[in-house]
């Protein structure tokens, strides 16, 4: 009778040491938001991985509020380890720093900082809105940053970082992930009809400053060359793929000078066989239709089809999650 009493204290210990070592790990999703399809095409995306663990959406561009209603759900069902996985294109984005900053994952804000909310109107009093509502219509409203050191002159300003209990784990963004690669081959498939025949035109949204282009077109190329390799393997390779950001949300003398270059590349790609155009955009019904009107009068093949809806994207949250866990 003993031995069992030893026994089963020794194994109530070991558990219970078992479970400190293995706190109750829960999932953050970042992901930019827009309209009711948009968004829903994002709940799909998770269905997989919330089936393994808590998980929660934060819709928004590094957005304050609704990040820190993901975290304090998920606080609230018991996680202490939150892995955020940011379904967001490219790392190159002040998104993606600002978030880090918020998450404390970055000592300092590396640009000035910016709260984009996508609710169709923005609340009368920001504090009257409920914490845990996620604005879902389109629309961009800036908000006020929630500054520290107001009235200090001299100061930078700076956001409020993000009040959470639970450890962090901050995952990479799509970038040249080989899934990418493998839906854009399939999105090039859709379209094709004589490979060998064809240019393909990789489109991209891109963000406003230089370096960040030139590395978020960085790795579009990187996945270009993954295309290649996949198209190598079936004995249908297309004549030439091209990688170019549009960059929506630049100055206009960029914006004027990235359409002029998209259209200068699909004419060009037209005198030498067919083109195809395909968006590198996360969800359908956004900015990948403004592709369409820069090309008005071209001739090229589109289905404005994305990387969602595809099961790869899934499988890149699930995989995302168990790599940082290791």
């Amino acid at each position: 009778m003993r031995k069992k009493a030893y026994f089963s204290a020794f194994m109530l210990v070991f558990t219970l040491s078992a479970f400190a070592q293995n706190p109750k790990v829960g999932v953050m999703v970042l992901a930019h938001g827009g309209s009711p399809e948009w968004n829903q095409m994002i709940v799909d995306a998770t269905k997989g991985i919330s089936s393994q663990y808590p998980t929660d959406i934060a819709f928004g561009m590094a957005l304050p509020r609704t990040m820190q209603a993901s975290i304090d759900k998920l606080e609230a069902r018991g996680v202490e380890k939150i892995v955020v996985v940011p379904l967001f294109i490219s790392s190159h984005s002040f998104i993606i720093r600002q978030s880090e900053y918020l998450l404390g994952i970055r000592e300092e804000l590396a640009d000035p900082p910016l709260v984009m909310d996508h609710s169709m109107e923005p609340p009368a009093d920001p504090h009257a809105q409920d914490p845990g509502s996620i604005g879902h219509a389109m629309g961009h409203h800036p908000a006020p940053a929630p500054a520290s050191g107001h009235g200090m002159h001299n100061q930078k300003p700076t956001l409020d970082r993000l009040k959470t209990n639970a450890k962090i784990i901050f995952t990479k963004p799509l970038d040249d992930h080989p899934i990418v690669a493998n839906i854009i081959y399939q999105r090039i498939q859709e379209l094709s009809k004589n490979p060998s025949n064809e240019v393909v035109v990789l489109v991209g949204h891109g963000p406003n400053g230089e370096e960040d282009n030139r590395r978020w077109v960085a790795d579009m190329e990187s996945v270009s060359d993954q295309v290649r390799a996949l198209q190598k393997k079936s004995g249908k390779m297309s004549k030439m793929i091209f990688a170019v950001t549009v960059r929506d949300d630049a100055d206009p003398a960029i914006y004027n000078l990235a359409k002029e270059n998209l259209r200068n590349l699909v004419a060009q790609g037209s005198r030498q066989g067919d083109v195809i155009v395909v968006p590198l955009f996360l969800s359908s019904g956004g900015a990948e239709r403004d592709v369409v009107s820069r090309l008005v009068g071209l001739t090229y093949w589109w289905n404005g089809h994305t990387l969602l809806p595809d099961p790869g994207i899934s499988d890149f949250i699930t995989q995302s999650v168990a790599q940082s866990l290791k």
